[in-house]
């Protein structure tokens, strides 16, 4: 019964904000309860006296109490507040009336003098005044009504007893007068109280709100207008199945029920917002206490943790990199190094002659170019990985940039009888670090080498489309899938794998390449298919 009253008197009161105005409709609809069920009671009670014509009167008062508070329920307050009136004083009137008439004089009509206040404290401006006098008329006029049904004169006594009700309903005025004024005092003090808590918690980078035990907003702060796209005189009293989205409401309602029960359940979830926005959200659901000990409500905190988040998805790529890393490193340049071991042990036991040194002398030779390109990759990787890529462009002929590369690969070509072909055209110049497009060059040609077979093919074509030089490498090597492409494309550090003759490498080529070229505005594209070779297309920008 009591959760029945507590809901009927909360109608119309989710989305103000004004506490005046929130007491006045509290107010409202705590007298029109009180009023339905004084009716009902004395309904009942007259169905009994078989007073059917009062029983007409206040049953019909019932529904009318009723519908004050559906006109709160609905917004209407304005209207509710003046039906309410308008109708007890309605039904005192008539109440009084049909009393006289029954020769029973019981002063109902000084239930009025109760209603001047009431009427004066639900109005500002003119209308108190307008409410008190209009009240106090009628409260007259029934005293000389009453008058005339006892059949007495209206002489010094009556007279002497209108003044006497006069003094009264000027005490009753100037109390209310007062009580309005300090019940104004302090909501201006609340209100400024309220605006200096707000502006104080509208200036955290936080998601602040405190939630009732019906999980309905209380406070919120500026942030939850923000990114609900809603007034915080609406989050205000609207319960959180308005204000929150599907999404966020199905894991957050279990977090408030828990908090209710006296648990402080704490959350970090990525979270996608109404207007299109996602962040990762961290925070926190406290009980509120009463002194008495009571959970009352509520608090909640969120906190963007997106940095963090993203922060600690970069350290744990940057561990899978560096363990990955220590596996192609252990891998690539033990195999060398054990090589050279071997030949030294040979060495030492059996005495070589020159014919026999000079056999192991370009394998040797093979394996400590592999090996240096392979230290120098690993290094040149490790720069950018600790102070970043700083690029310091200049114009570069990217023909002597190509031609320096391949000088580097001549023996390997030779060995591996690669069809070569080159075609760049005389004006192929680029604004870029000159270091920067050697290594990128070095690798991407490295890579086309150590993938295409004995007597492949491989072009390298360069022309100028409009304010960019493009340059194509292309070769009839093993190709890739399009998972591979997406992984280097995303600069990720691969596994490492043998070239068609066994060539090494680190796995780190194609994402450092990627790396320095996309530092100076170049753009890449790479096309390839299992077994189809691979095409790696870039466009480098030619003036700054």
């Amino acid at each position: 019964m009591r959760s029945f009253v507590n809901k009927i008197n909360q109608l119309g009161l989710s989305g103000i904000s004004d506490p005046l105005d929130f007491r006045r409709v509290l107010f409202v609809n705590s007298l029109s309860l009180l009023s339905i069920f004084v009716s009902f009671g004395v309904t009942i009670l007259l169905i009994f006296e078989g007073l059917y014509p009062q029983f007409f009167v206040t049953f019909t008062a019932t529904i009318l109490f009723w519908m004050v508070v559906f006109l709160n329920h609905k917004r209407f307050y304005a209207i509710a507040r003046a039906c309410f009136l308008m109708l007890s004083i309605s039904i005192l009137v008539v109440a009084s009336y049909v009393a006289y008439r029954q020769q029973r004089f019981n002063d109902v009509e000084n239930i009025l003098i109760a209603y001047m206040a009431v009427g004066y404290l639900l109005y500002d401006s003119k209308l108190r005044y307008v409410s008190f006098i209009s009240v106090f008329s009628v409260l007259i006029v029934l005293k000389i009504m009453k008058q005339q049904f006892m059949g007495l004169p209206l002489d010094f006594n009556f007279y002497l007893g209108i003044q006497n009700t006069a003094i009264l309903c000027l005490v009753i005025f100037l109390f209310a007068n007062a009580f309005r004024k300090s019940l104004l005092t302090s909501y201006i003090r609340l209100k400024e109280k309220d605006e200096l808590l707000y502006s104080m918690i509208d200036s955290v980078p936080l998601f602040i709100g405190l939630i009732d035990k019906d999980m309905r907003y209380r406070m919120v702060n500026i942030n939850y207008e923000k990114s609900f796209g809603l007034d915080r005189e609406k989050i205000i009293g609207s319960h959180m199945d308005d204000v929150l989205p599907d999404n966020i409401l199905e894991t957050h309602t279990p977090l408030v029920e828990k908090a209710l029960e006296g648990e402080s359940p704490e959350f970090l979830e990525h979270t996608q917002m109404p207007d299109g926005s996602s962040f990762y959200a961290g925070g926190k659901y406290m009980p509120v206490y009463a002194s008495s000990g009571e959970i009352t409500g509520v608090s909640v905190f969120v906190n963007d943790v997106t940095k963090l988040e993203l922060a600690k998805h970069k350290l744990q790529e940057a561990n899978s990199t560096k363990d990955k890393l220590f596996s192609i490193v252990a891998h690539d340049i033990r195999g060398p190094l054990d090589l050279f071991e071997g030949l030294l042990d040979v060495s030492k036991d059996i005495e070589m002659n020159p014919k026999d040194f000079l056999k192991h002398q370009s394998k040797i030779k093979e394996k400590l170019f592999g090996l240096k390109d392979t230290v120098n990759t690993l290094l040149e990787w490790a720069r950018t990985q600790l102070d970043g890529v700083n690029a310091l462009p200049t114009s570069v002929d990217i023909k002597e940039i190509i031609e320096s590369n391949l000088d580097l690969y001549k023996e390997l070509v030779n060995q591996k009888k690669i069809d070569l072909r080159i075609d760049l055209n005389s004006k192929l110049t680029a604004w870029i670090d000159r270091n920067h497009l050697k290594i990128g060059i070095r690798n991407i040609l490295h890579n086309a080498l150590k993938f295409t077979p004995k007597e492949g093919e491989i072009s390298i074509e360069g022309n100028v489309d409009g304010s960019d030089s493009v340059l194509v490498i292309k070769d009839s090597g093993i190709g890739m899938n399009e998972d591979q492409i997406h992984s280097i494309l995303s600069k990720e550090v691969q596994v490492s794998s043998s070239g068609t003759a066994g060539e090494l490498g680190t796995g780190l080529g194609l994402s450092l390449s990627l790396e320095l070229l996309e530092k100076n505005h170049c753009k890449v594209e790479i096309q390839s298919q299992k077994g189809l070779g691979t095409t790696i297309k870039i466009r480098i920008p030619k003036q700054k």
